[in-house]
């Protein structure tokens, strides 16, 4: 029997026709690989994304914030599928063994206009789309599940009577053409009026897109350039000073940029982190 020398992790980005309604996948497989309790934990940052996250093998506990190791083994298996709406807070799980698995993350309007709940309840054609990795092996149920997404995105755009958008993985682009398209929705032109589009839509206010919008132009600066001076990063990103970059990126992973910059180079933990700077 052969080893893997560390976990697989990968980013799978969507087709091209579908990069509107989702964002991205995140997948992952630590059969084989000799992991501690430790590193079997997964971070997660906030986010203002709906997820299906599907477990093809083994166990899952979970928890919607940060807690102790400890904690996290005493709360319940999490279902097989599980959905979840924007998490405003960082998220933690953990397995006490080997798993396999994979999550989904959608843009809030796709998830509405596909049926989806405010509450993170599917729309039926989710449940349908990740049902081919029922009984199909991974590599061919990917390519239904594609197929299966694909016709039902485009009979949702259709009967919403939206405008089809190329889409993109970064949570900027993807506020830039909110704002445009309830810009030109409807009769009502003002701000006001664009700002209640926008939540209608997405469940979630301008200003809590732009503050994901900084995270991430932050994560980007810092995967293209670790060494830049903090305040040099604060600046380019938008954030008004230094110590509000700080504020700002703990409250959305948990921990000071110092901190979450070692744990992503060091922690088998935080691989989504890393997976997620590939979008750069």
């Amino acid at each position: 029997m052969s080893f893997l020398v560390r976990p697989i992790s990968q980013l799978i980005l969507p087709p091209r026709n579908l990069a509107s309604c989702i964002a991205c996948c995140l997948y992952r497989n630590t059969f084989g690989v000799d992991l501690r309790d430790e590193e079997r934990l997964n971070y997660f940052p906030a986010a203002p994304l709906y997820v299906a996250s599907v477990m093809l093998s083994g166990e899952l506990h979970a928890a919607d914030t940060l807690v102790p190791l400890q904690r996290l083994k005493r709360t319940p298996k999490t279902p097989r599928y599980l959905y979840s709406a924007p998490k405003a807070e960082p998220h933690i799980s953990w397995s006490p063994g080997p798993i396999e698995g994979f999550t989904v993350a959608f843009y809030p309007d796709a998830w509405n206009t596909l049926g989806g709940g405010a509450d993170g309840t599917p729309p039926e054609s989710v449940r349908h789309a990740l049902a081919q990795f029922e009984d199909t092996a991974t590599d061919a149920a990917w390519t239904l599940f594609w197929a299966a997404m694909q016709q039902a995105w485009d009979t949702a755009q259709r009967q919403a009577g939206i405008e089809p958008w190329r889409g993109s993985s970064r949570i900027k682009a993807w506020t830039y053409h909110l704002l445009g398209r309830a810009a030109q929705s409807g009769t009502g032109k003002s701000l006001r009026s664009v700002q209640r589009r926008v939540r209608r839509w997405t469940g979630q206010d301008i200003q809590t897109l732009n503050f994901f919008s900084r995270i991430e132009d932050l994560h980007h600066l810092v995967a293209q350039d670790p060494n830049t001076p903090p305040a040099e990063l604060a600046a380019e990103a938008g954030f008004a000073d230094q110590s509000h970059m700080g504020r700002d990126l703990k409250r959305a992973t948990g921990f000071s940029p110092v901190q979450l910059n070692q744990r992503i180079l060091q922690d088998e933990a935080f691989w989504c982190y890393r997976l997620l700077g590939e979008r750069f």
